[in-house]
């Protein structure tokens, strides 16, 4: 619509009262859509300049992606398998066999330990991570391989049965 068409023009049998007519009603409308658009953009946006990103985001970045990948990453002692360790033990559950191991940090094993299952043909490998920073704090557990109920609770044996309980 035409801003210069939408002009105030009263009915001639109104004019005497000032009333507007139901047809000028769209171009008021007009006037104010246009006038709140142009402050829109007019308007500077501070706010949004100093949003923090999503944390999502930042792993897109390079400098936080290669320090996400490092995150990941986990000790020499794990990764490299040089480990303290004790034999494998054959185990089944839910009609498959497994091999059911535990490491644990050379000179460290009360804080930093990894009871770990593979599945008998090597296919497939679960764990359970368990680490603090000294004897007075709780493990931090975490599950690796995303295990199912059952290999969960041959992990939880295994780890029970290498920390006995203090008498």
């Amino acid at each position: 619509m035409n801003l210069t068409a939408c002009r105030y023009q009263a009915a001639p049998e109104d004019a005497h009262l000032h009333l507007r007519s139901h047809a000028d009603v769209p171009c008021r409308l007009t006037r104010l859509i246009h006038a709140c658009s142009i402050a829109l953009l007019l308007i500077d946006h501070p706010a949004r300049a100093t949003e923090p990103p999503q944390t999502a985001d930042l792993l897109l970045e390079a400098a936080y992606r290669r320090a996400y990948v490092v995150m990941q990453r986990f000790p020499d002692w794990i990764s490299r398998g040089q480990a303290t360790s004790t034999p494998v033990t054959q185990v089944a559950t839910g009609g498959h066999a497994y091999l059911l191991g535990h490491l644990c940090k050379p000179h460290d094993c009360g804080n930093n330990q990894l009871d770990i299952v593979f599945a008998a043909d090597g296919h497939a490998a679960w764990g359970l991570l368990h680490v603090r920073p000294d004897a007075q704090h709780p493990f931090l557990q975490s599950w690796l391989g995303n295990p199912d109920e059952d290999i969960q609770a041959l992990l939880l044996r295994n780890y029970a049965a290498h920390n006995p309980p203090s008498p």
